[in-house]
Parts: C-alpha cells; structure tokens; sequence
C-alpha cells in the first residue's frame, strides 16, 4: 500500500486518494447482494461518490488541521504498523467470538468476526475498508470534526486545547461504527439490542485506534493499521478452522 502511494507521489493528495480507492471500489462487487433490476454499475455509484467528495474535501480540511497524507518514514515502521493493527485484530476477534453468547440472538447469527470471515471478505476489507473507508472516516470526517472543534472554541482560547484531537477521533470512530450498521440489518431478521451494542463497541473501538494512528501518524498509518486489522481477523479464524 505505502509503494501505491509513491507510485502517484507527484499527484496531488486528492488524486492518489482517488485512485488509491479505485480498487477497493471495485472489490464490493465480491459482496455487494443482487438487487432485481439494479445494475451493479448503478450499486457502485454511491461509494465512488462518497470517495470524490471525501477526497476532495478532506484535503482541504486536513490541511487546516495539521493533519497528513503520508511522511517519509521506513519500511520497518510501516511494517510495525500492520503489525500492531493485526495483533489488535486477533485480540478483538477471539473477544468477540469467545463472548458471542453474550450478544448473538441465535446460533451464529448474527455470525462473530471469526464465524462471517471469508476470502472475498478479506479482499474487501484491505481494499475497501483500509483505503476508502479511512479517506472517508479519517481523511474527511476526522478532519471536519477536528476543524469545526477549534472554530467553535477559537474565541475562548488563543490556542486549540488538546482535547479536541482526542474528541474528533471518538466522534469520526462513531460515525464510523454507526456506518456498520446497515449492514447488520440486511443480515437477515432485525438484529436483537445485544448485537448492535457488540457491532457499535467493535468498530467504535477499531475506528478510534485508526484515528490515533491517524493522528499521530500519518493517514497511510491508519491505513495499514486497519489493513493489518483484517489480516489479524483471517488470522484468527483460520486458526480458529485448524483447532476449532
């Protein structure tokens, strides 16, 4: 992912994002559910809206908050940020599947992290979720957040106080968890009180480590994080199939 981002190095920031989101765009057509009479064309509209607008605006706005695309940074340490967000995802997977008795309404429905995992899953999260969704959610909705934060409180205070870092990681993190939901609701019947609380914490909790990645990193830091998160996901549950 860092060698896709140096590949368009001379490309303005709104450009590389675009096109770094191109493949994960593409990827839904793995997941996307047929709808009679709808193009997959016409299903992928809405994303790839989502993605300019997202690219476009958070730009500008990461701009006026300090915020940055990518620093020159070594392999190593991009290599350690994959490695902590895997290592956040086992951890988050086996909790999530060892507790499932405390949110699932039925046997494996909604299905745990460990029993939904599939190959095209995987596919769609390193392209869709690592890239597309962190310009949408980091990129764009951090930075909004952050730049709204030290507007309102410009009158009051010479400098933006620390607080409104943390602030706009925990609220782009909940928009981030809130935009999950959906999906649990086309899982089949309405999902029981215990299963959106499980799905609100898990991608809350996932979504405010990628903008402290973001924050005190760079945005390719929050990518790889969240990439290293999904492989740490396939990790637990093929060791969960090789010693169920």
């Amino acid at each position: 992912m860092t060698g896709e981002f140096d590949a368009v190095s001379r490309a303005t920031p709104r450009s590389a994002l675009m096109l770094a989101g191109v493949p994960g765009i593409l990827s839904l057509c793995l997941m996307l559910p047929e709808v009679p009479g709808v193009p997959t064309t016409a299903l992928l509209l809405q994303p790839t809206l989502l993605l300019v607008v997202a690219a476009l605006a958070g730009s500008r706005l990461a701009v006026r908050a300090d915020l940055r695309l990518a620093d020159s940074v070594s392999l190593a340490r991009r290599a350690g940020q994959v490695t902590a967000g895997a290592l956040f995802g086992l951890v988050m997977a086996a909790a999530d599947h060892g507790l499932r008795g405390l949110w699932q309404a039925a046997e494996s429905h909604p299905p745990s992290v460990i029993e939904a995992w599939s190959a095209s899953g995987l596919v769609v999260g390193l392209l869709y979720g690592a890239v597309v969704e962190e310009v949408m959610f980091r990129w764009f909705a951090m930075s909004l957040l952050l730049v709204a934060l030290a507007w309102l409180v410009a009158d009051r205070t010479a400098r933006p106080p620390h607080w409104i870092m943390p602030a706009a990681a925990i609220g782009a993190a909940a928009l981030f968890a809130a935009s999950h939901l959906p999906a649990l609701a086309l899982a089949g019947s309405p999902p029981a009180a215990g299963a959106v609380l499980r799905t609100l914490l898990l991608n809350g909790m996932a979504g405010a480590v990628f903008g402290l990645f973001f924050a005190q990193r760079d945005l390719v830091a929050a990518m790889l994080a969240h990439a290293g998160l999904h492989l740490g996901f396939a990790a637990a549950a093929l060791a969960a199939e090789a010693w169920p």
